[in-house]
């Protein structure tokens, strides 16, 4: 199997404040950053071939992302450069618990929007996973070519993993946005969100309302982060549920990214028909992974490589549990 990930979506630099009290000591460090970017990171750390798809500026901040993006093993091949556009910043604080916030700075209009064109058509046949992610997938001028990029690659036989990661203060039209999204879901083999995702991107009240109405379009399966509670698989009937690991804590960014990238990691390594058997074990690897990520400054500090976290998960051995929970 071809175990090349083409990652889709918004490539930045994370800002990420060193202190507390930014207006009093502002002081930050950079890392590369944005959702499909972090997952695609963690997975060359862990041996899987990526390919990037973005659209980035033309200025000495993109040049180093790039460069940056390129040392770590990163294809930036199908990186679309435009000289309208600045690159993507995204300042990050974190507070006492390592949980971040955000202020973004992020290109918009026609000029930042990526063209039907920009990918050729034979790509599309040579992708075994297409993962795309975040406001970039459903935003106004990126919505229609990512959803026509995820239809092609699902007709050409690619896996499609997506995360909406949903950001609710980003999002001016809900409605719109909402739709969008629902018409991603009949695509995708593998939906990775979080209850807070579930939540947003349906408009339910509840995780069990939301996860029931995602399953009513989605394709494939869904995987539901809940923090540090864990995550689980559900069918609509049975539940599939892994705890999370316990670790100090620096920050967690990229800790979805981490999670998403230890599932496409076991898809591709054990392949179609065991990965969808084995939920135990994805979910185990998974948040493995997440942790790891969780243990170092910004998406990839944390987690050096496979080896990593293999001993993580041998020094840390878990009794899976599957149950009907009661609030589903």
């Amino acid at each position: 199997m071809n175990k090349r990930v083409f990652c889709c979506g918004n490539i930045a630099f994370d800002l990420i404040s060193r202190n507390r009290n930014i207006p009093k000591r502002p002081d930050f460090y950079a890392r590369p950053g944005g959702s499909a970017c972090n997952a695609g990171l963690l997975l060359k750390r862990l041996g899987i071939p990526v390919s990037i798809i973005s659209k980035t500026g033309v200025d000495f901040l993109s040049d180093n992302l790039l460069e940056t993006l390129r040392r770590e093993g990163l294809d930036t091949e199908h990186v679309v450069r435009e000289k309208l556009i600045n690159t993507s910043l995204a300042f990050a604080r974190i507070d006492e618990k390592g949980d971040s916030s955000y202020v973004f700075y992020t290109p918009r209009g026609p000029a930042s929007a990526l063209k039907h064109t920009d990918l050729p058509a034979p790509l599309f046949a040579k992708m075994p996973v297409f993962h795309a992610g975040s406001i970039f997938t459903y935003d106004d001028h990126n919505a229609a070519v990512i959803l026509s990029y995820i239809k092609k690659a699902s007709a050409k036989g690619a896996f499609v993993s997506y995360d909406p990661n949903w950001r609710d203060h980003r999002i001016s039209d809900k409605r719109t946005a909402r739709k969008r999204i629902h018409n991603i879901l009949p695509h995708v083999d593998l939906l990775k969100l979080s209850a807070y995702d579930a939540v947003g991107i349906t408009g339910c009240r509840s995780l069990s309302s939301a996860v029931k109405k995602i399953l009513d379009s989605l394709k494939g399966e869904m995987v539901v982060t809940l923090s540090d509670g864990g995550a689980f698989y559900w069918d609509g009937t049975h539940i599939v549920f892994h705890p999370a690991f316990k670790v100090k804590v620096s920050d967690t960014i990229g800790a979805g990214d981490g999670f998403t990238a230890g599932l496409l990691f076991r898809y591709l390594t054990v392949g179609k028909e065991r990965f969808f058997a084995e939920k135990k074990e994805n979910l185990a690897f998974a948040s493995a992974v997440s942790a790891l990520v969780c243990t170092g400054k910004g998406a990839i500090e944390g987690l050096i490589g496979l080896d990593k976290v293999r001993r993580f998960l041998s020094s840390n051995r878990r009794t899976f549990c599957k149950y009907t929970h009661p609030s589903l």
